[in-house]
């Protein structure tokens, strides 16, 4: 509950980065299910696409996570 109250107060800049964050990470996960639907089965032609399709999965946990981080920054400055 403490977690849930302490994201309710987040101040302005905060909150912009956070959705932000979470928009770019659908719209790569987006994109990475594209790739793989587009590139049918595994085979020598299509295994560069499955391959960024892959480093398309796993980014958005990265952007998540700087996400996170900055605004734990952004919201420890302003205090």
């Amino acid at each position: 509950m403490k977690v849930i109250r302490r994201m309710l107060c987040m101040c302005d800049p905060a909150w912009e980065l956070l959705i932000r964050g979470l928009q770019l990470s659908c719209v790569l996960l987006f994109c990475a299910f594209l790739l793989l639907v587009d590139a049918g089965g595994f085979s020598v032609e299509s295994c560069g696409t499955y391959f960024l399709a892959e480093e398309l999965l796993t980014l958005p946990q990265a952007i998540l996570l700087v996400v996170m981080l900055a605004g734990v920054m952004i919201e420890e400055r302003r205090l």
